[in-house]
């Protein structure tokens, strides 16, 4: 069965692969330089009707109906064209086998489509889109050693679930549709934490009968306190934050494969008080595909965050008073169905903060996604989102979104 370009290069472009998915490699003395990427556009309507956003907006499901320029909600359809959850890339890397090891360098860029408003002029006139070099790191290693990754990249932690979302060729849960950056949310925040992008080092050991794991280091990131203070990882010393994955992969043949995952992270922050709380978490994940049909599940327990990022984001992980971290849990489950050149899926994900403070998020994604030729596909999805924060009220939104896009 011939495999989806497209497929390929999101696998390559956020599981760290030292081999780009490339339309373009070629030979320059004894390197291999390869180049590829991707862009995408999507056309998005989002419903965001005032009378539904019970809890004024300020969850989850309400980031889809806030106009970033204003800081307010915006009321009724917001039309937006702009990327979906995976932005435009361009990727590039070099490798070669130097003294017995395998050596790689990888400097993958992405890009936005929709203008930011960068020149603080009034109106979006002359402004620029965004540019992001979300993995910037080198590789070495062989056989018998293992693999040595050290740069920037995607973390371990929240990896699967976003890989293997069937938005991350699409829309999922849109965000600030008034104002679109160069990524929505997918599933981020209502199934899975942001794996996020960290300066780490990590060592991987050899694959072996479809087992491997990863160890390593990462440079911490800051949280935010319940009283609107960065707790800092700086302040504690700089302590490096640890991550870790197991995973096996299998082969039954007759079309039947899959992929399980264990991963987790732990580091400390120190907050204004002097407290030095830890930011934990942990989280299994499941694929089988069976010939046409595929299966996804997978479920996290977080302390320290919030649904969406490590650290808090949206909500603060941290009591800045006496220093008790959020507690965060999530899943997600999904399945997909090819028929031809078309995949039809559907994605349910929900997500509990159950400690600071008491919300829950639901989404339901509905996505057709066609094969047009190899390289371009052209994707329709709709998303429902809700999200029901206690004691203040329930926001809920949704978006309709087609486009393209195509790999190259």
């Amino acid at each position: 069965m011939r495999k989806n370009p497209i497929a390929l290069l999101l696998a390559a472009i956020l599981s760290g692969s030292t081999s780009v998915a490339s339309a373009a490699t070629w030979q320059a003395g004894d390197w291999e330089l390869g180049l590829g990427g991707n862009v995408n556009t999507f056309y998005t309507v989002t419903q965001c009707d005032s009378g539904k956003l019970g809890a004024g907006g300020g969850t989850m499901t309400g980031l889809a109906c806030l106009d970033p320029d204003t800081g307010t909600l915006t009321d009724g359809d917001t039309h937006s064209v702009s990327n979906g959850l995976l932005p435009a890339s361009l990727n590039f890397s070099a490798k070669t086998k130097q003294n017995g090891y395998d050596i790689s360098g990888n400097v993958n860029v992405y890009y936005g489509t929709a203008t930011q408003d960068t020149n603080k002029l009034p109106g979006d006139a002359l402004d620029f889109s965004t540019v992001d070099a979300r993995q910037v790191y080198l590789t070495f290693g062989n056989e018998r050693m293992g693999t040595v990754k050290a740069g920037r990249d995607f973390g371990l932690f929240g990896f699967d679930p976003i890989i293997n979302d069937m938005s991350l060729s699409g829309n999922g849960a849109m965000f600030t549709a008034a104002g679109p950056g160069h990524t929505t949310l997918g599933g981020l925040g209502f199934g899975y934490v942001y794996t996020d992008r960290l300066s780490q080092i990590n060592w991987s050991s050899p694959k072996k009968n479809g087992f491997e794991a990863t160890v390593g280091v990462f440079n911490p990131v800051d949280g935010q306190e319940s009283n609107g203070v960065t707790s800092q990882s700086t302040r504690d010393g700089g302590q490096p934050g640890f991550h870790g994955k197991a995973s096996y992969d299998f082969d039954r043949g007759n079309g039947v494969k899959g992929h399980v995952s264990v991963s987790g992270l732990s580091q400390k922050v120190k907050l204004a008080n002097g407290n030095k709380p830890s930011i934990t978490g942990a989280e299994v994940f499941g694929k089988v595909d069976i010939n046409k049909a595929s299966f996804a599940a997978s479920y996290y327990q977080g302390k320290g965050m919030d649904t969406l990022g490590i650290g808090g984001i949206i909500f603060p992980g941290f009591d800045s008073t006496t220093g008790e971290a959020e507690k965060s849990k999530g899943g997600m489950v999904q399945a997909t169905y090819k028929l031809g050149k078309t995949k039809l899926g559907l994605n349910l994900a929900q997500s509990k903060q159950t400690h600071l403070t008491n919300v829950k998020n639901d989404k339901v994604t509905l996505g057709a996604y066609h094969s047009l030729t190899d390289n371009l596909s052209l994707i329709g999805e709709v998303s429902r989102q809700k999200s029901d924060l206690e004691g203040v009220g329930t926001d809920k939104s949704g978006s309709v979104a087609v486009g393209a896009m195509l790999s190259f």
